[in-house]
């Protein structure tokens, strides 16, 4: 069992890990396997234990559920005004339908008329 440390290049925190050896016999070599332990205080050097929690620190002082969204979406208002433009479109629609029903019907009695000419 050693410790191993590992320096982040870019913000320059060490974290310290507990190395053991494993024997792999499928590779048939040692394998590392590590457990985190902390980070390691840049001032003083000592190990600074991690809280086997994950994920972020909630903040301090604040409460524990989400703040409340003051601009929520209201779906009802929104439903309610597709079907009233819904139900205007349809009224174009049935209303631009007779009128082709009628202007099919004038075309079809008009070549009726010219077809009993000929």
């Amino acid at each position: 069992m050693s410790i191993v440390r590992y320096k982040n290049k870019k913000t320059g925190v060490v974290t310290l890990y507990e190395s053991t050896s494993h024997y792999d016999p499928e590779t048939k070599q040692s394998r590392p396997v590590r457990k985190y332990l902390g980070v390691e205080d840049p001032e003083t050097g000592e190990l600074i234990p991690s809280t086997k929690q994950r994920g972020r620190k909630k903040k301090e002082g604040g409460s524990d559920h989400q703040p409340v969204n003051r601009n929520v979406t209201d779906y009802r208002k929104l439903y309610e005004d597709a079907l009233q433009e819904i139900r205007q479109k349809n009224e174009i629609i049935k209303e631009k339908d007779t009128e082709i029903k009628r202007l099919n019907m004038m075309i079809s009695s008009a070549i009726a008329t010219l077809s009993k000419n000929k």
